[in-house]
Parts: structure tokens; sequence; C-alpha cells
């Protein structure tokens, strides 16, 4: 990992580009425990810049239209693609966000959260995974009106 300081010169690699992915399908009752990636799926290739560095930015809208249950949004990352192996698993306490329970209507946030450690020049998969948790037997009041990710270089 290198900083980039006062006088480096500044090269291609060192901030490629930042990527973007969105989709308002929306998603109606849920019942997943573990963290999926849904359909369609909202994820971007990258390149790791020099730093090795990103902002990874989750965000999306998310309600109940009745109940108290709850959906989690997170990133995902892994090298390559989609089948790659996983870098950071989704976790909503690390850097996701919930919905409230009871809330009847959508409310929409993001969470943006540096991520380190990547090797400079390598390309990652970053998807948006969810999750729910429900307050009765399986049976889901829990909505998704969109889901979004950026990743942008950092130093």
């Amino acid at each position: 990992m290198s900083d980039l300081l006062a006088g480096t010169k500044v090269n291609a690699l060192d901030f490629p580009p930042a990527v973007y992915a969105s989709d308002t399908t929306q998603i109606d009752n849920p019942t997943n425990a573990s963290y999926v990636a849904g359909t369609p799926e909202v994820g971007v290739t990258f390149i790791a810049p020099t730093s090795g560095r990103v902002w990874l930015i989750v965000g999306g809208g998310v309600g109940n239209s009745t109940g108290a249950d709850r959906i989690f949004l997170s990133p995902e990352v892994r090298e390559t693609n989609s089948s790659g192996a996983v870098v950071l698993a989704p976790s909503v306490i690390t850097r996701g966000f919930s919905g409230h329970q009871g809330a009847s209507t959508f409310h929409y946030a993001s969470r943006r959260t540096l991520l380190s450690g990547l090797i400079p020049g390598k390309q990652y998969y970053a998807r948006v995974m969810y999750a729910v948790a429900t307050s009765d037997s399986g049976a889901s009041t829990a909505d998704i009106a969109c889901r979004d990710i950026t990743v942008a270089p950092a130093t």
C-alpha cells in the first residue's frame, strides 16, 4: 500500500474511475435470513487503485408495510467476479444499514465505509446483498424499493 505524497506523479492506476450500479425492481416480503444478492443482482467490477483503498457506498430504499420486520443491506466484495473468493463478507454492523422496525413507508439511506488492503491493479467485484429479520414464523412484511452501490478510489 502506498501513499500519494506531495510532489508524487499521479498515474492512471492511482485513480481508476468510480463505478456505480442501481436497480429499482421492488422486492416484496423476502424471507431470507442469510444474505443473498437478489434478482437482478446489483454489482460492479472495479480495479483497485495504487493505494489499495476504496470507498464503498451501499444505498437503497427499505420499508415495512406492517409489523416489525427489518431488511439489512450490505456490500460484499469478491476477487475478479461474483464467483471469486470473498474479500469482504456482508455485515450490516460494519458496513451496511437496516430499515426501521414498523416503518410503514420507504425510507432511503446509504452508508460509506473505507475498504483497505486491496491489491493495486487487481480486479474486484462488489455487490449489494440483503437479509431479513422477521418477527414471526418466517412471514415477512418488509420490502425493498431500490438498491445501489458505488465504489470510488481512495487515497
